[in-house]
């Protein structure tokens, strides 16, 4: 694996997998011997299978992918037995950087090492960026970490131990999203105020979307058809929380109104849910929740931008203490 970096930040890595190709290499001559010598039908669709998965993960031959740092952009080149594949992709749609550690073999102690990046195309649907594959693992997490270092002011921040409630958020504000969560309700697209979430569900809630123990919950839509609150999308005092199914690509996430409310939110284009700009997915579950929420969600932000900005207009005017 070839690294470099410039002095501008720019970060390159390009990886040959001569490993992967050596096994997908022994593999077929093994397919090739059991085939001559005619072996059990079982073992010769075991190795096709293997072989299969092995190209399945990667068809590369050689591997380059690019971070340029000023343009916030990453530029991958795989070259592939029938071409060379490129992409561009923004650092804001990297959803997560994936790096494993495998063992192959029975008697082999030095693990080996994969780093995918998931990401956003175009149309919004996944797209997994393979950096390396089968790599020295002592180097693979050197490389895994400065992409790290690299992608996390763009990334989707984790949830907090402890909410994050902004300054300018106060009883007032709290007051305002829970009317608006109430006059946006309708029988497909509920939310649930506080004061009627019973406390085997309110537990669920902060259990499955791994709320801080001191967050408060304003109003809570529920994804579920049970209603127990396994999934569905909490407006908190400290943002906004959620839990989407296992087939979306963000499954539990948080955004904080300091992020939330200048941010752009837009319908899915391929389906019922909701995106938070850059990379923040609503699985909704439902077409019919799609436009009460997206409204709900505008509404909020416009509340709330009023709250924040007239706060720190108010500050502003204050006259400066006397220094002594």
């Amino acid at each position: 694996m070839h690294i470099r970096e410039t002095t501008s930040g720019d970060y390159a890595i390009r990886q040959v997998p001569v490993m992967h190709w050596c096994v997908i290499t022994l593999l077929i001559g093994i397919s090739a011997i059991a085939y001559i010598n005619d072996a059990p039908l079982w073992m010769r669709i075991i190795l096709c299978l293997t072989i299969l998965v092995m190209l399945a993960r990667n068809s590369s031959f050689s591997m380059t992918t690019a971070f340029y740092l000023t343009e916030q952009k990453i530029r991958t080149q795989h070259r592939k037995l029938f071409g060379v594949k490129k992409r561009t992709v923004d650092f804001s749609a990297v959803g997560k950087v994936d790096f494993q550690l495998e063992h192959w073999g029975r008697y082999r102690k030095s693990p080996r090492a994969n780093l995918t990046l998931w990401t956003l195309d175009e149309d919004r649907d996944d797209d997994l960026i393979e950096v390396f594959v089968m790599a020295n693992p002592d180097e693979g997490q050197q490389v895994a970490e400065r992409i790290n270092q690299l992608l996390e002011p763009f990334m989707a921040p984790p949830i907090p131990e402890n909410a994050l409630v902004p300054a300018w958020f106060d009883e007032q504000a709290s007051t305002l999203v829970d009317r608006l969560c109430r006059e946006q309700s309708s029988e497909s697209c509920f939310f649930v105020p506080n004061a009627d979430l019973s406390e085997p569900r309110s537990k669920t809630i902060y259990e499955e979307m791994s709320l801080p123990a001191d967050e408060y919950i304003i109003a809570f839509l529920d994804f579920t058809d049970e209603k127990e609150g396994k999934r569905g999308l909490a407006i908190c005092r400290g943002g906004l929380y959620w839990k989407n199914t296992f087939f979306t690509a963000s499954k539990s996430t948080w955004i904080g109104w300091d992020a939330f409310i200048d941010a752009a939110v837009s319908f899915d284009p391929n389906d019922g849910d909701l995106w938070i700009e850059p990379s923040l997915q609503i699985g909704l579950g439902d077409a019919a929740r799609q436009k009460p929420v997206h409204d709900l969600l505008h509404d909020i932000q416009h509340a709330l931008r009023t709250v924040r900005d007239t706060q720190a207009n108010r500050l502003a005017g204050r006259p400066l203490p006397m220094r002594h």
